[in-house]
């Protein structure tokens, strides 16, 4: 009991003292944060007789519900339960005396006497009492894991169910009370609120941090949410350690927090591994070497034949035990690092052999790269790198969810340890790591070693061959190790062993980045669209966006710049779900975006995009965004990534000229702007030539292939004298609308004179109009503008207001008519 606030609340004869502070809340001193989502559920909850609150200890249950109690409609009556409470005697002279606080009479008219004398008449008669009210009574019993089956939960459920709709209850506690709750779902009379409702969201988790005065970048309220799971006392914990504190050593903190910190371990230590007997404690401490278990796996670390029980029985009692859906348990991530570090303390003998016990185990359960971990634990290092190699799961230490935790400990190799595999190893972290010297001087290693490698070694040799060859630009010899990475592929699984398709996306990605980077479109667009499949398989969503990136470049390049452009949006909108910051996001996706912008001569939208990129890691990004910058000329500004005239840039890109011969791409590949050039060039010669009637039909061809694109780059920069030709052809003005007045210098005719024009369109406007008709949804066209979905909302509203159109199709519709697409 709550002694140090317990006072007498009354007195009779031969009953202990009722005490006030089990009648009301616990004041809560820290400072509480409204989560408007949390209030809801319980607002919708009094619809029906029974919340359950459910989840461990510092989740915030008591918090939210005393902070909702403050505007909750109706009489609020709050009982604290503790050991000893869950005795018939004892409970209901409680709850009596909670419900009827302030009615003496009630109170006398309902309690036993003698306590031992409850009996249903008794439940009956508050029943009546409670249901004769005006006004609705809200009962919130705190810490209901106390309530056994037994004679209290029987008359808590008769009481439940007859003193509806006057009285709806809030159970709280680490564990659901032994209602049969089975009854109240199908009845539809129970709300659950539990610990992933509870959890703090990442924007939940900011707002409690800054109502403890620490101001965190979004970075790192996301990654102390996710080391802490939005547990609501470590992001507390966490905001004390950090107040006050400079931006580094913020930093340093977060990145850093774990269970092993004194004030988590101390309050999981009282909490929770203080509460269980000496059994469970060491059952909990020798699990807690795996990641994840099985019963199995528990009953193999444990040596205890009950394991399943156990765990079942953790989870249910909300002891920082979860399960999946996989059947298997896992512990929270800061409760079994504080586990660890407690079992590294008392049992340091135990430990290694554990280990090897769990390697041994995740192994024969299909698990390699889980066995691996547990190896290289337990110090087995050239074990666990074997085990990276030959399962063919190396890829994973360059890209994929696996590959901090991975790096993480492969990290701490020796340098001693020696062979092939741990050299692939370190070269996989060297390359991820993009530090390619180191990656190709461990790759010689392991080629030294390699005398008679098995395929797994020989596939991992060729594919770390393929991502050096291609760090360094080469492009033979990435193409020749990717073939070689494809032909031991298809012996493996010739054998049965299929290569896994995170593999399979980065030979891929790296082949295709290769045949980009030189000029042979065909070639790339077929490799990096496998990889995107490939990447899509396995779930690498970064390296997806980095593909898809590059293949929106690819098209932009080609010419199809509304595949570009959908490209690009999809790209820029999986950064945006992932959270990735500007810095980074692959430099590719706003080069492919200014390639667009430049092609279409829209300024404003090219600039913004030249200027928005910070990476120098990527040649052919920052290539091309010189490249667009010259194109266009000192209008664009320089953009942050630009490169000294030394650096390597693709043989199909040269910098200096301008127009026509900017690219040697228009002549050495097939691209949609090369096409148009080469149309205009030949009507550029026939109008020297006095031929205007062919130099029309020239000029004409080359705006009819420019046209699906809104491709206006090489019109606007084409002779002046092609340019007055368009302008001097109504024929020519009319059909080609599409090219505004920055083309031909001078205004539509029909865009001066259609009545159906309320004022002219803006910049901005024009570009959303392009947008829309290419297809593009609200948010495409956002992003492709690099502003918010509201601002395109405003400027699409602009554009059917000026067009007198309802609709998006009415005002596409109308806008060709009068030549503005």
């Amino acid at each position: 009991m709550h002694v140090e606030t317990v006072t007498p609340c009354e007195a009779t004869d031969n009953r202990d003292p009722l005490l006030n502070a089990k009648l009301r809340s616990t004041a809560i001193r820290s400072r509480l944060t409204v989560r408007r989502r949390l209030f809801d559920l319980l607002d919708k909850s009094t619809d029906g007789p029974l919340t359950i609150v459910n989840g461990p200890a510092g989740m915030g249950k008591t918090a939210l519900v005393r902070t909702w109690t403050e505007a909750a409609p109706g009489r609020v009556s709050w009982l604290s339960l503790e050991a000893g409470d869950e005795r018939p005697e004892v409970f209901w002279t409680y709850l009596v005396a909670c419900l009827t606080l302030g009615d003496a009479e009630a109170r006398a008219g309902h309690r036993p006497d003698p306590p031992e004398s409850l009996d249903s008449d008794c439940v009956a008669r508050l029943c009546e009492t409670l249901t004769a009210r005006a006004e609705p009574s809200v009962l919130v019993l705190d810490n209901t894991e106390l309530i056994g089956p037994g004679d209290v939960a029987d008359g808590l459920d008769f009481l439940i169910r007859h003193a509806g709709p006057q009285l709806r209850v809030l159970a709280l506690g680490r564990g659901a009370p032994a209602l049969p709750l089975h009854r109240y779902r199908l009845a539809g009379w129970v709300t659950e609120i539990g610990p992933a409702d509870l959890a703090f969201t990442t924007s939940e988790a900011g707002a409690l941090l800054a109502a403890h005065g620490v101001a965190l970048p979004a970075a790192g309220v996301r990654l102390l949410t996710e080391r802490t799971e939005g547990w609501a006392a470590g992001l507390r914990l966490a905001a004390m350690a950090l107040h006050g504190k400079s931006a580094a050593d913020a930093e340093r903190i977060v990145r850093g927090f774990g269970g092993e910190r004194p004030d988590i371990a101390e309050y999981f230590i009282a909490e929770v591994l203080d509460h269980q007997p000496a059994d469970l404690r060491e059952f909990l401490l020798t699990s807690s070497v795996a990641d994840e278990l099985s019963p199995e796996l528990a009953a193999a670390l444990s040596g205890r034949g009950d394991s399943a029980q156990v765990l079942r029985s953790l989870a249910n009692a909300q002891a920082f035990v979860t399960e999946s859906d996989t059947g298997r348990y896992r512990y929270h991530p800061l409760f079994r690092e504080m586990l660890r570090t407690r079992i590294r303390h008392d049992l340091p003998e135990r430990v290694p052999q554990l280990h090897r016990d769990a390697a041994h185990l995740l192994l024969g359960d299909g698990q390699p790269i889980a066995a691996a971990r547990q190896a290289a634990l337990a110090g087995d290092w050239a074990h666990a790198a074997s085990l990276v190699v030959e399962h063919l799961a190396f890829g994973r230490l360059m890209v994929g969810n696996d590959r901090a935790r991975l790096g993480e400990v492969f990290e701490r190799m020796p340098v001693e340890t020696d062979g092939a595999a741990p050299s692939v190893v370190r070269a996989a972290l060297a390359l991820a790591a993009n530090q390619e010297r180191a990656g190709a001087y461990h790759l010689s290693r392991a080629n030294a070693r390699d005398a008679g490698g098995s395929l797994a070694i020989c596939l991992a040799i060729a594919t770390l061959h393929a991502v050096v060859a291609s760090a360094g630009l080469e492009v033979d010899r990435t193409v020749t190790a990717a073939a070689t990475a494809a032909g031991l592929s298809t012996k493996l699984a010739d054998a049965g062993r299929p290569v896994p398709p995170d593999l399979l996306a980065t030979v891929l990605t790296a082949k295709g980045a290769m045949l980009l980077w030189s000029g042979q479109l065909t070639g790339s667009e077929d490799s990096l669209t496998e990889a995107l499949r490939a990447a899509e398989a396995a779930g690498l969503n970064h390296l997806r966006i980095q593909i898809m990136g590059e293949i929106a470049l690819l098209n932009a390049i080609h010419g199809r710049l509304r595949r570009a452009s959908r490209s690009a949006c999809s790209a820029s909108r999986l950064a945006d779900q992932l959270g990735l910051a500007d810095k980074d996001r692959p430099a590719v996706i706003d080069a492919a975006f200014a390639w667009i912008h430049t092609e279409r001569w829209d300024v404003d939208a090219a600039r913004r995009h030249v200027r928005s990129v910070n990476a120098r890691d990527d040649p052919l990004a920052v290539a091309v965004l010189d490249a667009v910058r010259d194109r266009r000329g000192p209008g664009l500004g320089p953009s942050s990534a630009s490169t000294s005239p030394d650096l390597p840039r693709p043989p199909w890109l040269v910098q200096g000229g301008t127009g026509a011969d900017l690219t040697v791409a228009q002549r050495s590949m097939p691209t949609l702007a090369g096409r148009v050039d080469s149309w205009l060039r030949t009507a550029a010669e026939q109008l020297d030539l006095g031929r205007s009637e062919l130099a029309t039909r020239s000029l004409d061809r080359a705006l009819t292939l420019a046209a699906p694109e809104n491709l206006r780059r090489p019109i606007v920069q084409a002779p002046l004298r092609l340019r007055r030709l368009i302008r001097q052809n109504p024929e020519l003005t009319r059909r080609h609308g599409w090219l505004g007045p920055d083309a031909t210098g001078i205004p539509n005719d029909d865009e001066r004179s259609t009545p159906t024009l309320v004022e002219p369109l803006t910049n901005r406007e024009r570009e959303v109009l392009h947008h829309l008709a290419a297809l593009l949804s609200t948010e495409e066209i956002a992003q492709a503008m690099f502003v918010s979905v509201n601002t395109v909302k405003t400027h699409i509203r602009g554009v059917l207001r000026k067009l007198s159109a309802a609709r998006r199709n009415d005002a596409i519709r109308r806008a060709r008519e009068i030549g503005l697409l």
